[in-house]
């Protein structure tokens, strides 16, 4: 039998009688969209083939090392709690001062 802890507060969580939640995070670099996947005569007479071509040749070049740190997936277990805790806040931001103004 598989035993579970939440990653956050490391507590046990008893599968049969919990509910175990699952956050999976996953960090990749963001391809700003250039406007190329409107559609043109241009782009209706471009030979994509030889684009594709293109691709696999510039990526035998690259070092896959180089990759490494382009792409992240992360996976974690919380308990109910934790969760809560989670979705409030997902990335654990402190708030800032929050100021209280009589209504004069």
């Amino acid at each position: 039998m598989l035993h579970y802890s939440c990653d956050v507060c490391k507590r046990p969580i008893k599968t049969g009688v919990e509910v175990r939640h699952v956050v999976k995070i996953e960090v990749f670099p963001a391809v700003e969209d250039d406007g190329a996947g409107q559609a043109t005569d241009e782009a209706d007479d471009a030979d994509h083939l030889e684009e594709m071509q293109e691709l696999l040749e510039r990526l035998d070049d690259v070092d896959l090392e180089d990759l490494d740190g382009a792409t992240r997936a992360f996976r974690f277990d919380l308990c109910e709690a934790c969760r809560q805790r989670f979705v409030r806040n997902p990335l654990g931001v402190k708030p800032g001062k929050y100021f209280d103004f009589s209504k004069n």
